[in-house]
């Protein structure tokens, strides 16, 4: 359970202090991590997590990375927070038995399948769900919770009182992020890498699509960028928590993470000590930060790295994003205010607003471009030359020729580099484990050393006899104490050689001593004796979390595909008075005789109708048409829906946080009593419509890529679910056939045409030009990138959609659909008029049954196939 936390503060925070979780996206990183003082690290194994661009682990190393770990007292979680394909589950299992066997101390999921998996195979060992599965509410806290999940890494667009909510209501742990790149795109759901460079960010291989320069283009007419900011609108700011720390520990969370598997080592170590001795001051009663110390180690991060600094959605800043410029920059260290040419170098006169040395680097913003050069001298105002200067002074800066040739009187410096600070760094230490000596030194008696891990922490989480047995451990020489002929063994002597633990990762706090008087210990009998302690007890340290190997057989586990009681069966009387709902392929798979049904997704009635009208077998419109569809004015609407036939599905939004949830809460009530059903594109809403026994469709926003995902949507009601857009179509038929293997009641739907919504954020992109009355309801708003691709860019309340800059189309494919095992092919028509609603599902519905068909294309569209043929 979450540490619940007094709703009155005195002075002080009264807390426990909250985990430290560092990035360890190499072997380096770890050590940066355990020299920083975290208390846990996060890693990857291979590709199969969400840095496939970090040096990551193998296999083969990893136990030592997780022994090395331990061994300073630092918990491993392996992260595997990717959607996995059916083809590769077994292979994934194979990574977490051997993870499993090496001690790892939790597993990071984004695949709901392998949540199942884990959680039936390895009932001990905890696994947390990623904030890549879009978690933003405490309905779906509560849907993982449901599934094994011990921990939940909720969505960084919670605020924290959104977050304390949660933690306050929830049965797991919380985790947030505090530190780190930010993802423009709610994570688990953009789609912006994978159909632009064919590189999956949801499977971690993001090529930052969002880092690029974008214009935008308003019914034709391109905006100059002074308006939104500058040239990189979606790239965002480096989330920095240090200055509202107390705020997010006051929430209850349970861990505090950093991002950062593809950063430095030094990185790493700065920002674990930064937030760890923050959290500390905050959590120890007469202790607090001050802010002038939080601003200081603030400045110290962003020589580190820094593409601006927000407080992100969790402190209540909105503008995450940082459109001036897209990489990293470093601290600003003043303006140029004089420069000054000469044929070697080029000497740039500013008032440092950061101290600074001979060989530091520093990057310029000219009015071109970013460029970035080393210090190679420091002249000072007199002309004396100086190895380094100090935060306010007045010097020159001497660098390169060629640099200073783009420099100009007002271009801002940045500190990108600091040697000494790095020197610092690399130099620290590595955290050490507090432990107490016990010596017994009696004549006549072995001499005998006790050795005792000192962990509060631990011990008060962990009081069994387990605990007690791993945390102490006794060696007794063989010498036997001997009275002094001479010079006798003094207690001073005894202490200095326990409190000599060398290269062990242990560190005395204590030594008591037992001793007769005038006793004689050979110095080598008291090292070997210490010695020999503390390795029985870092060996039973290392050998606690180790684990037997399973070897488990992905077909062996089968059974967790069928439905339990079989889902779909009980929810076929709901859907039955659903408007004009089909029973066609409702029942087992039978791929040669099933009828193959055809879905529209629409954005408004008159849309709604005109799918109906060309033959839609059914239709998604949003939820908040359902009281207008319900008035007696639609009575009329409602009957030619019925007599097209059509199966109307209410759709609920992409994003629901917990006010949104709980207002829709009523209106679902009167959905299900009028016998309709929904679509959920989140873990939340899907929980709620299993809560008030609303039959539902699983959006492909949910990343289900395998038959166990699948089914566990249709275990929590779901009657269809949509596979991801990212399979191609091998890997779609293997989906399907093993949901038939299963003998699963429940349909599988593809997406066969319409624009993909690349992301969705809550980052109102749009309000500056809102604001200035430059975009109205109707406007037609284009992001544009350096290639000329045009993504279209919705304003939904005051979250940004947008959308491919290409229609998937796959009309003379739709033929070939029904051998790979789906039941529905759906057109999202949201983006469309009613006209072109009417067209399209026409000539789809003409594809299916049979007939050789064209769709005149649009003008100025281009058509893709997405990844059908390709994958990721």
């Amino acid at each position: 359970m979450s540490a619940k936390i007094p709703d009155i503060y005195a002075k002080n925070l009264i807390c426990t202090p909250p985990e430290i979780l560092s990035p360890a996206g190499d072997h380096e990183a770890l050590l940066g991590a355990i020299k920083g003082g975290a208390d846990a690290v996060y890693l990857g194994v291979g590709e199969f997590n969400a840095r496939q661009g970090a040096k990551n682990f193998t296999i083969d190393d990893l136990e030592a990375a997780v022994d090395l770990a331990h061994s300073h007292g630092v918990r491993v979680y392996l992260a595997l927070n990717i959607p996995l394909k059916q083809k590769e589950l077994q292979h994934a299992l194979d990574i977490v038995d051997r993870a499993y066997a090496a001690g790892i101390d939790a597993v990071i999921l984004q695949d709901l399948g392998l949540l199942r998996l884990l959680n039936e195979i390895y009932p001990d060992l905890s696994l947390h769900a990623s904030t890549q599965m879009t978690i933003h509410s405490k309905e779906g806290v509560d849907f993982v919770a449901g599934l094994g999940a011990k921990r939940v890494i909720v969505s960084r667009e919670l605020t924290t009182a959104e977050v304390k909510d949660i933690v306050d209501n929830s049965g797991v742990d919380i985790e947030v992020f505090v530190h780190g790149a930010l993802c423009y795109s709610y994570s688990g759901k953009c789609l912006f890498s994978s159909f632009l460079h064919d590189r999956s960010a949801n499977r971690g291989a993001c090529a930052q699509p969002c880092r690029r320069r974008y214009r935008f283009l308003v019914n034709g007419r391109e905006i100059d960028e002074k308006y939104v900011g500058g040239s990189y609108p979606i790239s965002c700011a480096e989330l920095s928590t240090l200055t509202g720390l107390e705020d997010i520990i006051k929430t209850g969370v349970v861990s505090l993470k950093i991002e950062g598997r593809m950063k430095k080592p030094e990185y790493v170590t700065a920002s674990a000590a930064a937030y760890k001795a923050a959290v500390e001051k905050i959590c120890t009663p007469g202790e607090k930060p001050t802010r002038a110390e939080l601003e200081a180690g603030e400045a110290e991060l962003a020589k580190l790295f820094y593409r601006g600094f927000t407080r992100g959605f969790i402190l209540g800043e909105k503008g995450v994003s940082h459109s001036k410029y897209s990489s990293n920059y470093g601290a600003f260290l003043g303006k140029v205010l004089d420069i000054s040419r000469s044929r070697g170098s080029t000497k740039l006169t500013v008032r440092l607003e950061e101290d600074i040395q001979v060989k530091d680097g520093i990057s310029i913003f000219t009015r071109e471009r970013m460029l970035g050069s080393a210090v190679t001298g420091i002249v000072t105002i007199s002309g004396e030359h100086v190895k380094s200067a100090k935060k306010g002074e007045k010097v020159g800066l001497e660098i390169s020729s060629k640099t200073g040739r783009a420099v100009q009187r007002g271009d801002e410096l940045y500190l990108t580099t600091d040697t000494q600070l790095l020197d610092t760094l690399q130099k620290a230490k590595l955290k050490t484990l507090p432990v107490s000596l016990k010596v017994k030194a009696r004549k006549g008696e072995q001499f005998t050393v006790e050795i005792r891990k000192e962990d509060k922490k631990r011990e008060a989480n962990e009081k069994d006899s387990k605990t007690e047995e791993t945390s102490s451990a006794e060696f007794a020489d063989d010498y036997i104490v001997q009275g002094a002929e001479k010079a006798p063994t003094t207690e001073e002597q005894i202490r200095k050689a326990m409190e000599s633990l060398g290269d062990t990762p242990f560190e005395a706090v204590s030594v008591e001593i037992e001793a007769d008087e005038n006793i004689f210990i050979p110095v080598g009998v008291l090292k070997n004796t210490r010695r020999k302690a503390a390795d029985l007890l870092l060996e039973k340290i290392l050998k606690t979390n180790k684990k037997e190997q399973k070897c488990p057989d992905l077909e062996g586990f089968n059974h967790l595909c069928s439905l339990e009681g079989d889902a779909g069966s009980k929810n076929e009387a709901a859907l039955i008075s659903s408007v004009g709902m089909k029973k066609e392929g409702r029942g087992l798979r039978d791929t040669a005789s099933k009828k193959l049904l055809l879905s529209v997704e629409v954005q408004n009635i008159p849309s709604l109708l005109q799918a109906a009208s060309a033959g839609a077998d059914i239709a998604y419109i949003p939820i908040s048409f359902f009281e207008v569809l319900m008035s007696p004015n639609s009575a009329d609407r409602l009957e030619d829906l019925k007599a097209e036939k059509t199966e109307l599905v209410f759709r609920i939004p992409r994003i629901t946080h917990d006010r949104e949830l709980g207002g829709l809460k009523p209106l679902l009530e009167k959905v299900r009593d009028a016998g309709f059903t929904v679509a959920c594109s989140n873990l939340g809403a899907s929980q709620l419509a299993k809560k008030l026994s609303i039959p539902f469709v699983a959006q492909k926003d949910l990343n289900i890529f395998n038959a166990f995902t699948a089914s566990t949507f249709y275990q929590a009601g779901a009657y269809r679910v949509t596979l991801s857009s990212e399979l191609n179509l091998s890997e779609i038929k293997n989906v399907c056939e093993t949901l038939q293997a299963c003998e699963v009641s429940g349909q599988t739907e593809v997406l066969v045409y319409g624009r993909e919504l690349m992301l969705i954020t809550e980052n109102d992109l749009l309000k500056p030009l809102v604001d200035r009355k430059m975009i109205r309801k109707e406007s037609e708003v284009l992001l544009v990138d350096q290639s000329g691709s045009e993504f279209p860019v919705q304003r939904l309340g005051t979250r940004t959609l947008i959308y491919n800059s290409k229609v998937l189309d796959m009309l003379k494919y739709v033929k070939n659909m029904k051998g790979y095992g789906v039941d529905v092919l759906r057109l999202d028509l949201s983006l469309n008029t009613p006209t072109e609603v009417k067209e399209i599902t026409k000539v789809y519905k003409q594809a299916i049954a049979g007939e050789e068909v064209k769709l005149k294309p649009a003008r100025g569209i281009e058509y893709t196939t997405g990844h059908y043929f390709k994958g990721v």
